[in-house]
């Protein structure tokens, strides 16, 4: 690009404060672009418009009857969408492998998890431990093979939502591997 393309940018912008300025250009016997506020024997003249003036509410509201009508929106209580809750890990036909027969469930929902609101895990159909206001639930010692995994999210007892139940499959290297004792302390 040459310095004419940056020059004129610039200069526009810089004009933009002197409402309706003139401005002039000509170019010199080497072909350079000159700009100019002055008359230049054998100048052009580029005419600035100034940009229109924004006016905001409160500078109407100055002027008596210019002020536009704010009516007060009447108020509503905010709908909600509908309750979600979603199975986040471990994912549908997912492979996990853990001796010790561990597996980590986490969730997310699109409602908070407080008085009246909890999630409940189901593992193979069954509800595994109580309905809880945390979004994870550490399994242990889960035996290996296929399982199905399915939340609920619950408003005082009642269900009021469920993810799709999908199936993870546990490997264990052993089946007859147990934690090792933690021992005693003397």
């Amino acid at each position: 690009m040459d310095k004419t393309s940056h020059l004129l940018p610039t200069l526009l912008l810089l004009s933009a404060t002197a409402a309706a300025s003139e401005i002039y250009t000509w170019q010199d016997e080497e072909g350079i672009t000159h700009f100019s506020d002055k008359p230049h024997p054998s100048a052009s003249v580029i005419n600035i418009q100034a940009p229109p003036q924004s006016t905001t509410p409160e500078a109407l509201a100055a002027e008596p009857g210019l002020a536009p009508e704010l009516k007060p929106e009447p108020s509503t209580d905010p709908v909600l969408p509908d309750a979600r809750i979603l199975l986040t890990t471990p994912s549908d036909q997912q492979t996990l492998r853990d001796n010790q027969g561990n597996l980590t469930v986490m969730a997310s929902s699109n409602r908070k998890l407080n008085q009246g609101h909890s999630a409940r895990l189901r593992l193979d159909g069954d509800v595994y431990g109580r309905a809880q206001t945390q979004l994870i639930w550490p399994l242990t010692n889960i035996d290996r093979g296929s399982h199905t995994l399915q939340v609920e999210l619950i408003k005082h007892g009642k269900v009021i939502a469920s993810s799709e139940e999908i199936t993870v499959f546990l490997h264990r290297a052993r089946i007859n591997q147990r934690p090792e004792p933690v021992p005693e302390p003397k």
